[in-house]
């Protein structure tokens, strides 16, 4: 269980440290392209609520494995998840960021009609575009 833990938050930790590093590189060239730092809003807004939440994942599996031990103020882990909570909500709540995301993200997106991939749908509409090359063939 320890080294389940271990290996989480390694790798939640490892992906946040690429996700600033990223963020990072991107403000660096939005800099010295002269443009403004809101072309990486998404990157900003990702590392603003994942670095928050790596944080509080990781201390909160400490707390878990020292027990009853890890939350009290006997060790520096009680003080960590109290500063670990509020970083989720210090430059605004997880959601804010999120949706902020979410509508950079969709942006480059165009809606199709749901569900786009239904199977039925997509076979019919490949018979009546082949129909002349499935004359005479079963199926």
């Amino acid at each position: 269980m320890i080294q389940d833990y271990i290996a989480e938050s390694y790798a939640e930790r490892q992906a946040a440290r690429l996700l600033t590093l990223q963020a990072a590189w991107k403000m660096d060239q939005l800099h010295a392209a002269g443009k403004h730092y809101s072309d990486a809003r998404v990157e900003i807004g990702v590392i603003k609520f994942w670095g928050a939440k790596v944080l509080y994942n990781v201390i909160d599996r400490a707390i878990q494995v020292h027990g009853s031990l890890g939350y009290t103020t006997d060790l520096p882990l009680e003080s960590m998840y109290r500063h670990a909570r509020a970083a989720r909500i210090y430059d605004g709540p997880d959601e804010v960021h999120k949706v902020t995301v979410a509508r950079q993200v969709l942006k480059d997106y165009r809606p199709h009609e749901v569900p786009s991939e239904h199977v039925p749908t997509r076979r019919r509409a490949a018979i009546e575009k082949f129909a002349e090359y499935l004359e005479g063939v079963d199926g």
